[in-house]
């Protein structure tokens, strides 16, 4: 099977069809239907029950209310149908009953997680076409070379036998439309990450999957959801990511977590009756799957999160060990061999490190009410915290203990790329999620330094060097350790490289880059960091995302909400410390905005937020540019 960034020999049935190079073929093109599985006779989409349907036995306020009727999914105990459980099981031991059985969750969950019965045939043929097998395969080639060790949302070993059955012509174990829309929603992500698609050319092919993926997505939120949706869900949720589909995002993330509720997958004991080890393991990964999405998007758009402190941490992690070792239908516990670490180690520290994010978002960026008073100090470092809240030291130690029991093959440095690319990536996508999360916890308390600037009696703050304002200055040293660390391992050959995906990246610099013109608010701040390395910095910031413009329309407006931003900042009469290096730093900064070129789709009018900036509010430090993400 050829690698992602190749390009493979031509099929023997593809001869005569194309001779141009691998990145000519578009996939919007009508390409040859794989075998018999995709031209069965077409059918009628199953159709829609009403809401006022009552042939479930199930109301929408009380639960189930009859015996066995259970595929409107798992009902807690503090439901009416929870509660007549629990009596029912009361009388039963007091007339000792024969008929007692155990106090599990009782779910929908089948006693083959994904392997369920092929109740649905395909409808659409014209939808259920896959590229020609050298495109195929190599898309594959880059799910799980590039996404999969990072997202482990699905089961592996499952998902390569449907693979090749669908080749075969073999029939799938489970619904035929969820597979191949998953399948689709694999091949839209892959393409916005293969190095042998042109950069310019990756949005349409994606497009094209995905169009062909949600036309064969039948989801109804009159049916009850399945582990195969949810494994789609969340890959979809992931792919909305690198697109301009904010709302959609949000959306199929909270629709992955109630669908995973729905099963009652947050709850330890469901899992613990799934009949194999394979099942309690992927079970583990999709909860922990929508526990690690609805983090990275709370904290992406600024949103409370769905799933709460409590109902993350019920469910135990996934084990430390890669599907290749799982043994199909055994109920024994695998083992990882001793010589090879484990890449679902990766997934755990992440999980264990948006934890702490999580903390973060709730102690440090929660709704202030209008009459609270402006204290520095009291807001951040109070120790009268409530329940939910930590204070800022507390955030940090727990963030110096997570990188002090990181595993050897995942610490910065420890392996080289050659070695060993996966854990090599793994790595730095690890360490550059530790620094962002690092600068979450840092940048309130800049904002608000930044905006006591003016303050008379702040300037005597600097006279000792375990002032405050040199402790916010170390943390700054955070911001271009981030920059250099993708800076550094961005390709020159304009590949992915082990960096996070593009977007990430495209995140994360621009984070990076508005506390570093925060940090140009203060002198004080300057002169601890000084102005060449700041300086620096910020031109490699800017040369990261000019790299990205060509993959994303996005990173083409952070780069001009940036410069906008930081010619703001000059107007508003900072002193700079070196007139030199800050030629170099404003070297890209337009006389005007009207003088400045924003590219396809972007203009001064998307950007109206920056002209009216209030330097005293610095409530911009915690923003992003409109349609960003």
């Amino acid at each position: 099977m050829n690698r992602a960034g190749s390009t493979p020999e031509p099929a023997p049935w593809l001869t005569g069809l194309q001779h141009t190079a691998l990145p000519s073929l578009s996939p919007t093109a009508t390409y040859p239907r794989p075998p018999t599985v995709f031209v069965q006779k077409a059918q009628s989409k199953t159709q829609v029950t009403t809401a006022g349907s009552s042939e479930d036995g199930v109301n929408a306020m009380m639960g189930a209310v009859e015996e066995g009727r259970l595929n409107q999914g798992f009902f807690g105990s503090s439901s009416a149908a929870g509660f007549i459980k629990q009596i029912k099981t009361a009388v039963d031991q007091r007339m000792l009953s024969p008929n007692i059985h155990s106090s599990a969750p009782e779910t929908t969950l089948r006693s083959s997680f994904l392997s369920v019965p092929n109740e649905k045939c395909l409808s659409e043929v014209s939808n259920c076409v896959f590229p020609p097998r050298r495109i195929a395969d190599n898309l594959m080639n880059v799910y799980w070379d590039y996404v999969f060790p990072l997202y482990p949302f699905v089961d592996s070993a499952h998902m390569k036998e449907e693979y090749g059955k669908i080749w075969h012509g073999d029939t799938l174990q489970r619904d035929e439309h969820m597979a191949m829309c998953t399948f689709n929603v694999v091949f839209a992500l892959a393409c916005q990450l293969a190095d042998f698609i042109q950069p310019e050319e990756r949005e349409s092919w994606a497009d094209a999957y995905f169009s062909r993926a949600k036309d064969l997505f039948q989801f109804s939120l009159w049916d009850t959801g399945s582990a195969g949706l949810i494994q789609c869900l969340l890959l979809m949720a992931q792919y909305l990511q690198s697109t301009n589909s904010a709302h959609q995002c949000w959306i199929v993330t909270g629709l992955a977590i109630r669908n995973a509720q729905s099963l009652g997958l947050h709850l330890p004991q469901t899992i613990a009756h799934l009949h194999s080890f394979q099942d309690k393991q992927l079970a583990r990964k999709l909860w922990h799957g929508c526990v690690l999405m609805d983090r990275v998007i709370s904290m992406t758009f600024g949103r409370p999160a769905m799933v709460s402190r409590v109902s993350s941490g019920a469910v135990p992690l996934p084990v430390k060990v890669d599907d290749e070792f799982i043994i199909p239908n055994s109920i024994a516990e695998p083992s990882q061999p001793v010589e090879r670490p484990s890449m679902m180690t990766f997934y755990i520290k992440t999980l264990e490190l948006y934890e702490t994010m999580n903390d973060v978002l709730l102690s440090l960026y929660k709704p202030a009410a209008e009459d609270s008073p402006n204290d520095i100090h009291g807001f951040y470092f109070n120790t009268t915290v409530s329940e939910i809240e930590r204070t800022i030291f507390d955030l940090d130690c727990s963030l110096d203990r997570w990188a002090r029991n990181l595993p050897a093959h995942l610490c910065a440095g420890s392996s080289s790329r050659s070695d060993s690319p996966i854990f090599f990536r793994q790595s730095v996508v690890l360490q550059a999620r530790f620094l962002h999360v690092r600068i979450l916890l840092f940048r309130p308390t800049l904002s608000k330094f930044c905006a006591l600037r003016d303050n008379a009696g702040i300037h005597s703050l600097t006279t000792r060097h375990d002032s405050f304002p040199h402790r916010v200055a170390l943390q700054c040293s955070i911001i271009c350790e981030s920059i250099k660390l993708i800076h550094d391992n961005v390709p020159i050959d304009g590949t992915g490289g082990p960096l996070p995906a593009w977007w990430y990246n495209i995140l994360y610099i621009y984070t990076a880059a508005t506390v570093l013109i925060a940090g140009r608010l203060c002198s004080a701040i300057v002169s601890e960091v000084t102005e060449a390395s700041i300086t620096h910095s910020w031109e490699c910031a800017l040369e990261i995302l000019r790299k990205y413009q060509k993959y994303s329309t996005s990173a083409r407006r952070c780069v001009a909400a940036l410069e906008i931003l930081y010619e703001k900042v000059v107007s508003d009469g900072q002193p700079l410390a070196d007139h030199d290096s800050a030629q170099g730093f404003t070297a890209h900064v337009p006389s005007t905005l009207n003088d400045y070129s924003f590219g396809e789709g972007v203009n001064a009018t998307m950007m109206e937020g920056f002209e009216l900036l209030d330097f005293q509010d610095m409530s911009w430090l915690n923003s992003v540019p409109s349609n960003l993400i």
